[in-house]
C-alpha cells in the first residue's frame, strides 16, 4: 500500500468509514501521485491516480493542494501560483483516474499571496498580498474580507466543533 511522507494539513480526509490520503511520487510508488483509500471495516485499500492536470502540484514546491470532502464527494483543490488559479476536481469512482471530474477553475485571483486552508463547506481561506486574511466562497464565487491581518506566513486555520461531551482530565 503506498504511503505518504507528507502528513501535513489538508492531505488526508475521512468519509463514510474510509480514510483517504494523498501519496506523492517516489520510488516505492510505481503508479505515481495517487489517492490511497483504506476501508476500515474490511481493511481493503484502493489507489486512484491523480489527474494529469493536477499531479504537477506534487513536483513544484510553491504549488498547494488540499484533499477535502465537498458536498459528500472526495475533492482535490489545487492552487497554481504562477496563474493564481484554483482548480476543483471531484472523484466519481475509486480506482479510476478517468473518474476525476474537473468542476471548475477559480481565478485568476492576483490578490492571493497563498492559500491557507479549505473550510468545512469547501470555501478557501487565503492570505492576500496586503496580508489580509480572506475567504473565497465556492458556491457564490465571492471573496469575503474577514477583518484580520497576519505577518506570520505560517498561520493556520483549524475547524472547531462544540461538543456536549465533557473533557476528562
Amino acid at each position: 500500500m503506498p504511503f505518504s511522507d507528507d502528513c501535513t494539513q489538508g492531505t488526508q480526509v475521512y468519509m463514510d468509514g474510509v480514510s483517504h490520503w494523498l501519496c506523492e511520487k517516489h520510488e516505492d510508488n510505481p503508479i505515481g501521485p495517487c489517492l490511497v483509500s483504506f476501508y476500515l471495516t474490511n481493511e481493503v485499500s484502493f489507489t486512484t491516480p491523480i489527474p494529469s492536470d493536477v499531479d504537477d502540484c506534487f513536483d513544484v514546491g510553491p504549488e498547494w493542494i488540499n484533499l477535502v470532502v465537498l458536498n459528500g464527494s472526495i475533492a482535490l483543490i489545487s492552487y497554481h501560483e504562477e496563474t493564481t488559479t484554483f482548480r476543483v476536481s471531484i472523484l466519481g469512482q475509486l480506482g479510476f483516474q478517468e473518474s476525476w471530474i474537473k468542476l471548475f477553475m477559480v481565478g485568476p485571483l492576483p490578490c492571493v499571496e497563498r492559500p491557507i486552508r479549505v473550510g468545512i463547506k469547501g470555501g478557501i481561506f487565503f492570505i492576500r498580498k496586503d496580508k489580509e486574511i480572506a475567504w473565497f466562497d465556492l458556491s457564490t464565487q465571492m471573496i469575503e474580507e474577514l477583518g484580520y491581518t497576519t505577518e506570520n506566513l505560517h498561520c493556520r486555520i483549524i475547524n472547531y466543533k462544540e461538543s456536549i461531551l465533557p473533557f476528562e482530565e
